[in-house]
């Protein structure tokens, strides 16, 4: 899943997303217990590493679902 320059910054996506991939905009992420920076100051983004495309969770990625200006898109590069 990712992001794209669609995004209203209103962070809808968050707090639906069971597998805790979604920031906000600036906002730095912990992967495998390292910080990293925010790969964006502009957007809310998806740390790919984290999301699970909501396998077990529902249908459809919550992300996707609940993105009132359908920022969010199917990352083809998902699994390669």
């Amino acid at each position: 899943m990712l992001i794209n320059d669609e995004c209203i910054n209103c962070n809808a996506c968050i707090d639906e997303c069971p597998s805790n991939a979604i920031f906000a905009a600036g906002e730095p992420y912990t992967l495998n217990g390292e910080e990293h920076e925010a790969p964006s100051d502009e957007f809310t983004y998806i740390v790919k590493e984290l999301c699970t495309h909501c396998e077990g969770y529902s249908d459809e990625p919550s992300c996707m679902t609940n993105c009132p200006s359908d920022a969010v898109e199917d990352d083809d590069n998902f699994f390669g």
